[in-house]
């Protein structure tokens, strides 16, 4: 066997589940198999969703964080499992797609690959199937609305003391360059502003930073929250899960690119994001 041969089937292991492909190292295959071997030593079976979502998390603490994870085939979108880097979107859906395969109704012998990229369907792609590039929930609010639907989890932003705010979404259709995926599809980028528009349907809603404090008894651990920000077509520009410190205080556990590493946050959320240039406030959704 070459060397290069060896190396191009330890770097790409690609398969098929049903109708749909599936892209997974074999490193990352095996990452995913030791931490579902550590995962069944901990009692997760009297947390609710939440609880379990952020103890998973916390084991994560320390994993490198990596760009654009899932960006790996710009011709044909495969559903990506990747367990040896993280970034800030796919780090959240892997903890939620985690706590979903320790669900009560599940036991050992269904925490398989084979299982896990089905969960991860659901979750990343609009109503739960892959079906092309348009089809993966670019928009963080579209993820939100759509796994909403799911019954997956809820907005709580309005419910613990959010504000509605005007904002065209629009980032993707007017930076088309900056996504290989859209550049020379018209179809493409037809229908990525079908998505936008139908995000432009509802107004937005977010808490903003001076209300965060205020707030923050509200928030539980495990909710998942996302970082508004100022840029001019983009709802929002991070994500990341709420934790609660023995001050009491609620900070953000995520997959941060200025550390490189999935991090908690050195001070409070709202202290965090009080000087932020970037961010206007904050939206929380909660798994139910």
């Amino acid at each position: 066997m070459s060397k290069q041969f060896f190396a191009t089937i330890c770097l790409l292991f690609i398969t098929f589940y049903g109708k749909c492909q599936v892209t997974c190292s074999i490193p990352n295959k095996k990452a995913f198999e030791e931490r579902v071997d550590s995962l069944n030593k901990i009692d997760l079976d009297s947390l609710n969703q939440s609880q379990k979502v952020i103890k998973i998390a916390q084991t994560f603490l320390g994993e490198p964080y990596m760009e654009k994870t899932l960006e790996v085939d710009t011709k044909k979108e495969t559903i990506v499992v990747n367990f040896t880097g993280f970034d800030c979107t796919t780090f959240v859906e892997n903890m939620i797609g985690l706590s979903k395969l320790y669900t009560g109704e599940e036991n050992e012998k269904y925490r398989t690959l084979n299982h896990y990229v089905s969960i991860l369907e659901h979750i990343r792609y609009r109503d739960g199937k892959l079906n092309g590039y348009t089809s993966r929930l670019h928009y963080l609010t579209d993820w939100v609305r759509n796994n909403e639907a799911k019954g997956i989890l809820h907005d709580i932003t309005e419910e613990i003391g959010g504000e509605t705010y005007d904002k065209e979404i629009n980032f993707m259709s007017t930076h088309i360059t900056a996504y290989n995926q859209l550049v020379d599809n018209d179809s493409a980028v037809t229908e990525i502003r079908k998505v936008e528009a139908n995000i432009n349907k509802k107004p937005l809603s977010q808490i903003y930073i001076k209300d965060i404090a205020k707030v923050e008894d509200k928030i539980q651990p495990g909710d998942i929250i996302a970082l508004v920000c100022k840029v001019k077509g983009l709802d929002v520009a991070h994500v990341g899960l709420a934790i609660r410190k023995d001050d009491g205080r609620i900070y953000l556990l995520h997959a941060s690119q200025s550390k490189g590493k999935v991090v908690i946050t050195d001070k409070p959320l709202a202290e965090w994001l009080k000087n932020s240039k970037l961010n206007t406030g904050i939206t929380v959704a909660r798994l139910n």
